[in-house]
């Protein structure tokens, strides 16, 4: 799909570094490899000038930049979907007289409605990544149902203009994809949070020797399951373990709440790349009804950082897929009594060897891959 003719490439997303969203900093990581790739094509990146919760980045921005102010940065929903809406637009609006091509990822919310339509009227190919799933996302989250006449009327022009090529974050998603639009799309598989792990000299003060330590970095929001964290927190012995929480998103202070004076519990603001590997088990979650709408990405990284995932959520998801021969799976039935029965059997099988042979696993897994 891009090609070595193509003499401008544009990539789109709400977020690009030094802002530490994961779309953005995954956008910066195509536009390094593309720029290795192809050194006689310019590389445009049309972003939005504005903040994001949770996380640092320490990535310089790549490519050519061409930022644009943002409409509406507050937490009112309703307001806050109208000027992501409008920035979709004015997005894709303000790349095609740069374009041979259109990357876009999934940031604002609906930015591929308006790839579909505006690419298509220019006939300019466009490459849809598909970071997470709209509208399918609102109604996930019970912002509508799929009776819903706008969700209806925006899955229908969604399908009527569908991508040029698709670049999914597992083959689930792949196939979800395929399905929905009805049509043998061009697809490539990238999962999302891919890095090269590297281990700084001086060990996290944290890590112990004696204990394991489990990890919980990033959103909790919509698409996570907050009782699978607690749950597991009020199991682990203070002797035996440790879970560090860098939490941020919308059911953040119910766990935080939850858990207060946990002697198992360390909070951090931020856990840096570099600490990654000093984690045993990364903890990951997604409701069932986000499944294939979301691929969390910290799976992804904690396999690249050579560690075992903890994975509560549908089986047929990507991110357990992808990562069984290295991970614990935790039932999301619905039932707490048998999440907390998985939970309490992983805690039981975590001797040393246990630890190494998952790790071991993961490292296999990312280098093969």
């Amino acid at each position: 799909m891009v090609d070595h003719t193509m003499r401008r490439i544009v990539i789109v997303n709400r977020y690009y570094p030094p802002n530490p969203a994961i779309s953005g900093q995954s956008a910066c990581e195509m536009v390094k490899e593309l720029s290795y790739r192809m050194p006689k094509t310019k590389l445009l990146i049309r972003y939005v000038d504005a903040p994001y919760a949770g996380g640092q980045s320490n990535q310089i921005p790549v490519g050519t930049l061409g930022p644009m102010s943002s409409i509406y940065n507050g937490k009112n929903k309703i307001l806050r979907f109208i000027g992501n809406f409008i920035e979709g637009y004015r997005l894709i609006h303000k790349s095609l007289p740069f374009a041979d091509a259109i990357i876009s990822l999934t940031d604002p919310p609906m930015l591929h409605f308006w790839a579909g339509i505006l690419c298509n009227s220019k006939r300019i190919p466009w490459i849809n990544w598909a970071l997470d799933l709209y509208p399918e996302a609102f109604r996930a989250a019970g912002i509508v149902s799929n009776k819903n006449i706008v969700y209806q009327g925006f899955q229908r022009s969604i399908k009527t203009f569908p991508p040029d090529f698709i670049i999914a974050l597992g083959e689930q998603q792949a196939n979800y994809l395929k399905t929905k639009f009805q049509k043998n799309i061009p697809t490539a598989i990238l999962p999302c949070g891919i890095y090269k792990s590297t281990i700084v000299s001086s060990i996290p003060e944290w890590k112990s020797n004696n204990k394991k330590v489990f990890a919980y970095a990033g959103n909790m929001g919509e698409a996570h399951d907050p009782d699978f964290l607690i749950q597991l927190i009020k199991q682990l012995n203070p002797q035996k373990h440790v879970c560090l929480l860098s939490l941020y998103g919308v059911k953040a202070p119910y766990v935080l709440n939850a858990i207060k004076n946990n002697s198992a519990v360390k909070i951090l603001d931020h856990i840096p790349q570099e600490h990654l590997p000093y984690i045993d088990v990364h903890l990951v979650s997604l409701l069932s009804k986000w499944t294939h709408v979301c691929v969390p990405s910290k799976a992804v990284s904690a396999i690249c950082s050579g560690n075992a995932i903890a994975f509560h959520g549908d089986s047929h998801a990507d991110s357990w897929q992808m990562f069984q021969k290295a991970g614990f799976y935790i039932s999301n039935s619905g039932q707490s009594k048998k999440m907390s029965e998985d939970i309490s059997v992983m805690l039981k099988s975590l001797d040393n060897s246990k630890i190494l042979d998952q790790k071991q696993q993961a490292a296999n897994k990312y280098q093969k891959d």
